[in-house]
């Protein structure tokens, strides 16, 4: 399935299936222990679980509600810019700075980039020499047989 716009999703999902949405994500976001239940969260929509279970498996509905998930998260971009420069300049962590905050700050501007090397450490030929190839292929050929 191509990935919609929100406007072309919102067009798709019902009213109820837009509020359902918004209703779950206040579910995944709220502290333990104040959790609306699915059959709290169908009754607010003005229908059963089982509906609801249904919708959850709708493409259109599960995308929606990813990307109004990420919208609300993408609103949590500058507390988290600043809590990251907090941790870097040791003022959230006993006046230490974060080595791993660091790291994260580096990988994002990306001056910190993973690398993995392989290194040969056999000391044998490495080149390839095509007769002495087909000559070893001739000879497993005659001993095949």
């Amino acid at each position: 399935m191509a990935k919609l716009t929100i406007d072309q999703l919102k067009a798709k999902l019902t009213p109820a299936k837009q509020l359902a949405t918004e209703l779950i994500l206040e579910r995944e976001y709220a502290p333990k222990g104040e959790k609306a239940t699915y059959e709290q969260i169908a009754d607010q929509v003005g229908v059963t679980d089982r509906t609801l279970l249904e919708w959850r498996k709708d493409p259109y509905f599960a995308q929606y509600l990813s990307v109004v998930s990420t919208q609300k998260l993408d609103n949590f971009r500058g507390l988290a810019d600043a809590q990251l420069i907090n941790l870097i300049k040791g003022t959230s962590n006993n006046g230490n700075a974060s080595i791993k905050a660091l790291e994260l700050y580096y990988k994002i501007a990306g001056v910190l980039v993973e690398r993995r090397e392989v290194v040969n450490t056999d000391s044998t030929d490495s080149t390839l020499d095509v007769d002495k190839i087909k000559a070893e292929i001739e000879r497993l050929r005659g001993v095949s047989e």
